[in-house]
């Protein structure tokens, strides 16, 4: 069997990379509104444009998933950032779907102080 060259080795992985998403940032933005939703899942509002660029049926809601691990550290942050003022930076990958129409879905927030 014969050994696959570097060029090959290079094509072949970049090839299997066009299917991965990767997060998108949604800024340095204030919470306008966090709504507990009936889903078990948390929907936050931010302030501002939309700057992400995930493609779902609303692009202003973001979702944090109950199902997500750290939902209730990333659900305290977003309560403590909201209530103080504090902006809220983080990223959003995918749609998820909640009774048949999705969201922007919430995979990382990053809480910095006001400076």
């Amino acid at each position: 069997m014969r050994k696959p060259n570097s060029m090959t080795v290079f094509f072949l992985l970049s090839f299997m990379s066009l299917g991965v998403s990767a997060n998108s940032s949604f800024g340095n933005r204030n919470i306008d509104k966090i709504i507990i939703h009936d889903s078990g899942n948390v929907y936050v509002y931010f302030l501002g444009e939309t700057t992400h660029s995930e493609n779902c049926d609303s692009n202003t809601t973001y979702v944090l998933p109950k199902e997500n691990i750290l939902f209730k550290e990333m659900y305290s942050g977003l309560l403590a950032s909201m209530h103080s003022g504090a902006k809220v930076n983080g990223y959003v990958n995918g749609c998820y779907s909640v009774w048949g129409k999705t969201k922007v879905k919430i995979t990382r927030l990053d809480f910095t102080p006001n400076l």
